[in-house]
Formats: structure tokens, sequence, C-alpha cells
């Protein structure tokens, strides 16, 4: 019991010892971010190729090709060397370019290991770049050199010139995997390009103005001739690789193209033409196009594209010039006074066509008033002929509302004699039915007299005694015009009584 507590232990005392001590305290390597761990082996097998192989594979005394990345690792102190290394990091817009120096040697003359599938392998210069990012490559094996990248502004492209590769075709432009200028060159942009492998010449594209001032050649005459002249000429991105095979820059282009053969051309055409007839306007222009057509030919064969040549003065000598002056007034004093002569003619031609003019006009004037007075004439004669019509048609109008309106006197005649006779039928009828109402024309007479007696008419009645007149008097009468009021009413009353007794039967 006892002896498996020891071993118990002396377990945990060896494990403690080997993790805690061994591996955390001595063997533990820690590498930090953007880091790297590169071993170098104490023991093993010998490097085969000590020379040439600057890291070797694992079991190999030397450094060890394979690299550890950050993080914790356990490494034996005694077997390894240890060494923590910065890893490389490329920045935007920014290349590495990698030189490898272990390997076998390149064969010839190439430093360009062209194939990187085994790092490892061949000594030399990458063709490929290291990209913008962090690289874990082992600083035994491999020096990084950081560079910029190829940028391209707009108006601008890249020749580029390859540094190694076949021979092209001498004269000519080099294809891809050929060594010198390419025949592609590179638009604007950027571009992650190897600067031990390639050159590129940033060269500005388009058309630029040459003025070349005091051009001198004889004339056809031997008269010294002088000239300025300027000349508008460029490059196409796809004529720069050519130009600079053959000259080197634009600069070349200029001085060894452009410049000698104005010169040239003016000598050579200018020859064809005497003093006299440079100063005249045609032969001029005739001389300016013949320049310009024989410098875009000359350019156009060594791929240079000239868009005009102005010919801005002339400079003659003063003895030709005032020559050419003193003919040219006199011809012109010739031509005017031909003209003067052409113009006075033309004058007197219009004279005659003003005079023929005017008296068109007189002819049309007493045409145009005789016409008139025919034309008024019958118009007069219309009018009087329209008034007498007018008169005509007035009286007979006149007469026809003199018939319209007896008719309407004697139709209204009869219709007043007719309200008149309906009006007193209408009253004589009122006047019976009144009369018969009252109760016959006595009573209607004694109505009227009652009806028409002064408003102030009184009676005063005296007794005189029993038995007369006075004393009968109807109850309710207070005077004799009351008395005669009741008794004709009365009347009335009796008569009309049997006529509504005698209706209902009738019914």
């Amino acid at each position: 019991m006892n002896n498996s507590r020891i071993y118990s232990a002396l377990a945990i005392l060896a494990v403690f010892l080997y993790v805690g001590v061994w591996q955390w305290g001595i063997c533990r390597v820690y590498v930090a971010p953007g880091h790297m761990l590169v071993l170098s082996a104490r023991v093993g097998r010998a490097n085969p190729d000590p020379q040439n192989l600057r890291v070797v594979d694992d079991g190999y005394q030397g450094v060890q090709k394979v690299v550890l990345g950050e993080g914790r690792h356990f490494v034996n102190p005694f077997i390894y060397d240890r060494d923590v290394a910065r890893c490389v990091t490329i920045g935007p817009e920014e290349i590495g370019v990698v030189k490898s120096k272990t390997g076998k040697p390149l064969s010839g003359e190439e430093f360009l290991v062209e194939s990187v599938t085994d790092i490892y392998a061949s000594k030399g210069i990458w063709h490929r770049v290291l990209t913008p990012g962090t690289w874990r490559l082992n600083p035994a094996a491999f020096d990084v050199e950081v560079a910029k990248v190829t940028r391209i502004p707009p108006g601008f492209c890249g020749c580029v010139t390859a540094l190694s590769g076949a021979e092209p075709v001498e004269g000519e432009l080099a294809e891809p995997g050929q060594r010198g200028i390419q025949r592609r060159v590179l638009q604007p942009g950027i571009y992650y390009l190897n600067p031990k492998a390639v050159k590129v010449d940033i060269v500005e594209f388009g058309f630029r103005e040459l003025s070349l001032d005091h051009v001198t050649f004889p004339s056809r005459d031997g008269f010294p001739i002088e000239l300025d002249i300027t000349v508008i000429w460029g490059l196409m991105p796809e004529s720069v690789a050519s130009a600079m095979l053959h000259f080197g820059n634009v600069e070349q282009v200029d001085m060894k193209i452009i410049r000698p053969q104005i010169e040239s051309i003016c000598r050579i055409e200018g020859s064809k033409y005497g003093a006299k007839e440079l100063i005249e306007g045609e032969t001029r222009e005739a001389f300016q196009r013949n320049f310009t057509q024989t410098l875009t030919n000359v350019c156009a064969e060594k791929k240079i594209t000239v868009r005009l040549g102005l010919v801005r003065s002339i400079d003659i000598p003063m003895a030709i010039r005032q020559q050419s002056q003193q003919a040219r007034i006199a011809m012109e004093e010739s031509r005017t006074k031909e003209e003067l002569q052409i113009t006075q003619k033309d004058m007197n031609e219009l004279a005659e066509l003003q005079s023929d003019v005017e008296k068109g006009v007189r002819e049309v004037a007493a045409d145009t008033e005789k016409a008139v007075s025919e034309v008024r004439a019958e118009g007069e004669k219309k009018v009087a002929e329209i008034q007498g019509q007018r008169t005509v048609d007035v009286a007979v109008i006149e007469k026809q509302i003199a018939e319209l309106t007896a008719a309407r006197t004697r139709e209204l005649g009869k219709a007043d004699a007719t309200v008149a006779q309906l009006t007193n039928e209408a009253e004589a009828d009122r006047l019976k039915q009144n009369v018969d109402a009252i109760g016959g024309a006595d009573s209607y007479a004694h109505f009227q007299f009652a009806q028409n007696l002064p408003a102030d008419f009184k009676v005063f009645i005296r007794y005189a005694g029993p038995g007369t007149f006075w004393t009968d008097l109807p109850a309710g009468a207070k005077g004799l015009q009351d008395t005669a009021a009741m008794t004709i009413l009365n009347k009335a009353i009796d008569k009309a009584a049997p006529a509504e007794k005698e209706a209902p039967a009738d019914k």
C-alpha cells in the first residue's frame, strides 16, 4: 500500500516536472502576431550541399525550411536553436521582390526564377512579386526588397522593356518571352510588375506643338527665304513602342526626326518656287499643302502622326517684295480702271432702265386712272339703280302699311262698337236684375229716390193726435227716411219669398 502511494506521488512529480518545468518552463516559445519562429537543428544528418543549400529539410543539421507561425510552440532548446523573426509586410501600392539564396544556380545568363512551385529549388530573383499583405518567408533563404507599384496616369502609356528572355529579331519589337522593348504597351492603371524583370518607361502620348522660327532656304532663283513654321505632331499608344525602339525617347523623336525633316522639306519644296511666287496667295497655299503632305508621309513611315503643318509667315527680300508690290499695284490699278469702265457702263444701262421704268410707271398710272374712272361711273350707275329700286320698294311697303293701318282701324272700330254694345247690354241686364231684385220698376224707383236723398236730409214728425199717419210709424223707425226704407225692404222680401218656396219643387 505504501509503495503504491510512493509510485503515484513519483508519477505526479514526473508529470509536473515534464509538463510544468520542462515543457512550459524550458521548451515553450511564444511567437507574437506578425512574427515567425525560425529553427536551426543542432543534430541530424549533414547538409548534402552546403554551398548552395541555405536551409534543409527536417532530419538534417542546419536552418530548417519550415518556419512556425504566431502562437505558442514547444521546442527542445538542446536540439534546436530558436530565433523569432518579423514577417515580411507589403503595404498598399507596394510590391515585394524576392531573391532566393538557396537552391541550384540558374544556367547561362538567366537570373529570374520563372516557376516557384518549389520555392527552395533555385537561386535567383523570383519573376513573380509579393502583393500587399503579410508573408512568412524564411529570412535565411530569402531576401525581400520592397518597391512601389507601377502607376501609369491617364494620358500616358507604359513602354515595357523585358530584361530577360530570348533575343528578338534585330530591329523589331520583342514578343512575350523575348528580351527587349515589348510590342504591347501598358494602358493607364496600376500594375504589379517586377522592376528586376522589366523596365517601364512612362510616355505621354497625344499631340505636341513645335514652332520653328527663321527656317532659311534658297528659292529657285537664288534669293534667301525665311519661314516661321508650326507643326502639330504626336505619338499614338500603338506607335510608342516603335518610337522608343528606334529613337530612345520622345525628345529624341523631336530632335532626330521632326526638326530635321521640317528643315529638309522646306529646302526641297521651297527650292521649287521662285521668290515672287512665294508672295502670291495661291502659290503659298500650294507650298504649305506640299510641305504638310510630305512631312505627313515621311513621319507616317516611322509611325509618327502629323496633324498640321502651318506656314505662319514667309520673309522675302525687300527688293523682290517692292518689285512685286509695284507690279501688283499697277495690275490692281489697271483692274480698277477696267472695273470703273464696267461700272460706268452699268450705270448708263441703269439710267436707261430707270427711264423705262418711269415711263412704264406713268403709263400704268394713266391706265389705272382710266380704269378707276370706269369703275367709279359703273358704281354710281349701280348706286342710282339701287336707290330707284329702293324708292319703289319703299312706296310698295308704305302702301301695304296704309292698307294694314286701315284694316286695323276698321277692326278696332268694330271691336270698340262690340265692346260698347256688350257693355250697354251688360249694364241693361244688371239694371234689369236690380229692378227684378227690388220688386219691380216702382220699387226700384222708390229705392233710387231713397238712395239719392241728401245725407243731411232730415224729417221732423210732430204729433197731431190719434188716428193720423204720423202716429202709425213702424217699430224702430225714428223718422220718415227710416220709414220709407223699411217699407220698400218689406215689399222686396214679400215678393222674393214665393220664389224661394217654389225652388225646391223645381229641383
